[in-house]
């Protein structure tokens, strides 16, 4: 008891107990885990690196600003496993290693649309092409702006390259039924 008693008269003992601890916690959950898990560093079986098209998509994807909006994670939740799963097969959590190849890294913050990190080989290039001339004729309700000018730019090689590039997420993990579309 004297203990408690000198968190009720001491704000500087209250204070660096309550740092301490949770300087612990800090360190077990951040700390802990990138030391332990060697995954962390070593990039997936299927994981390649981008081809010169495949990296154009990526700069792209970052000056149009898709990031914004478009997370490439599946957090651990079922809703999300479900939700982005494919034919009826979950989509699998996302892990560190799917990312050594990716920098700057796209994992977003926001989910304003849909997560894109299980969408390569789920639509064909017809389908983006309808989706980034007007998103809502294939999505009702939604709120992506049409992007028509990376049709028209060079022949419609910025879109090419943003489509190879999109074909590439979540590929590197075999977790789908056969039968994707490739480009």
């Amino acid at each position: 008891m004297k203990m408690l008693e000198k968190f009720d008269f001491n704000a500087g003992f209250f204070a660096a107990c309550a740092l301490l601890i949770f300087l612990v916690g800090a360190t077990i959950t951040t700390a802990y885990p990138a030391f332990t898990e060697d995954s962390w560093s070593k990039p997936n079986d299927g994981l390649h690196q981008y081809s010169e098209s495949q990296l154009n998509g990526r700069e792209v994807y970052k000056r149009e600003g898709c990031w914004y909006c478009h997370t490439q994670q599946i957090r651990t939740l079922e809703p999300d496993t479900k939700r982005y799963g494919w034919r009826g097969v979950d989509a699998p959590i996302s892990v560190p290693s799917e990312y050594v190849n990716d920098y700057p890294h796209f994992l977003g913050t926001r989910r304003i649309g849909p997560d894109l990190a299980r969408v390569g080989g789920k639509y064909d290039k017809s389908w983006h092409r309808a989706h980034f001339m007007n998103p809502r004729d294939l999505v009702p309700g939604s709120i992506m702006p049409p992007f028509p000018w990376l049709i028209a730019d060079d022949n419609g090689r910025d879109f090419d390259d943003l489509v190879n590039y999109l074909q590439t997420l979540g590929r590197s993990r075999d977790w789908r039924p056969a039968h994707d579309y490739e480009q």
